[in-house]
């Protein structure tokens, strides 16, 4: 004999299946164009490209002198001007003059604008925040995801920490030289 108790449970569960699945499934947009990269307007500053990125300055500027396991020391920089102090027409004269450098020229410009404090910083990177891979391509600058391989010795770094643990990173940029 059929048992249409049974018969009429197994559809509505079936039916819970189907339909749950299809509705939780996400759709996150993760900020970059369909080729992986996106332009950023300003190194230190949030942007509206990639809404991880802190809306502040980053507590810890410089370049990374070694990195043992999550755990890396950086050698602190004195800050250039950032996109926030400029006019906005400065911020099109100063990007107008980088993009018109070659990328050996610009290498050495902003090589020559990096200066020590002669302080250093350890900051634990820990596992899943956010790392940000910043770099020039042919329409102007881009960025990237990235992990915690591509923080590499001599990388030029902007860490935002943890309020409650500055030694803690919360999120990273790294500029791809």
């Amino acid at each position: 004999m059929f048992n249409w108790k049974r018969f009429t449970t197994l559809i509505i569960m079936g039916s819970l299946v189907i339909g749950l699945t299809g509705c939780s499934s996400k759709t996150q947009s993760s900020g970059a164009t369909p080729s992986g990269t996106a332009s950023v307007s300003s190194a230190s500053n949030g942007t509206n490209i990639d809404p991880e990125q802190p809306n502040r300055i980053a507590e810890v500027y410089g370049k990374v002198k070694s990195i043992q396991g999550n755990v890396v020391l950086i050698a602190e920089m004195q800050r250039q001007q950032t996109g926030t102090e400029l006019s906005d027409a400065d911020k099109a004269k100063r990007q107008a003059e980088m993009q018109a450098l070659s990328a050996e020229e610009r290498q050495k410009l902003l090589a020559s604008q990096e200066v020590a404090t002669g302080k250093n910083i350890t900051v634990t990177v820990p596992v899943g925040i956010p790392i940000k891979v910043r770099g020039t391509g042919s329409n102007g600058p881009t960025v990237q995801d990235g992990t915690i391989a591509s923080i590499k010795v001599g990388s030029v770094v902007n860490i935002w920490t943890e309020k409650s643990d500055p030694a803690t990173a919360e999120y990273m940029s790294i500029a791809n030289r």
